[in-house]
């Protein structure tokens, strides 16, 4: 499970509808279908009741949009984390040298 198809997923949730998420996501519909496809088919679950106007999660869907969530905000300030502490080592780096 890649993390952009997480996002995708969570895109979709939000806005209850692929062709709405695909638009935001500034990608073509029919690849944002394919990528959730593959995701329900590489975990061997449906994540999506399909109906003509709103998608609707299922019970797996649910506890995916809930994990998903969590992962996606351990990620997202792991990568903050990182930045921050290459700001740091950068700066020290910087104003710590004396010059010859």
């Amino acid at each position: 499970m890649e993390i952009r198809v997480l996002r995708y997923f969570l895109t979709v949730v939000r806005e209850e509808s692929i062709t709405k998420a695909s638009e935001v996501l500034h990608i073509t519909q029919p690849t944002l279908s394919r990528q959730l496809a593959q995701m329900e088919e590489d975990i061997g679950v449906k994540l999506f009741d399909r109906g003509t106007r709103k998608i609707k999660l299922t019970n797996e869907g649910i506890l995916l949009r809930r994990r998903a969530e969590e992962i996606l905000q351990l990620v997202d300030k792991t990568e903050k984390e990182l930045v921050e502490q290459e700001e740091q080592v950068v700066w020290r780096n910087c104003c710590c040298t004396t010059s010859s």
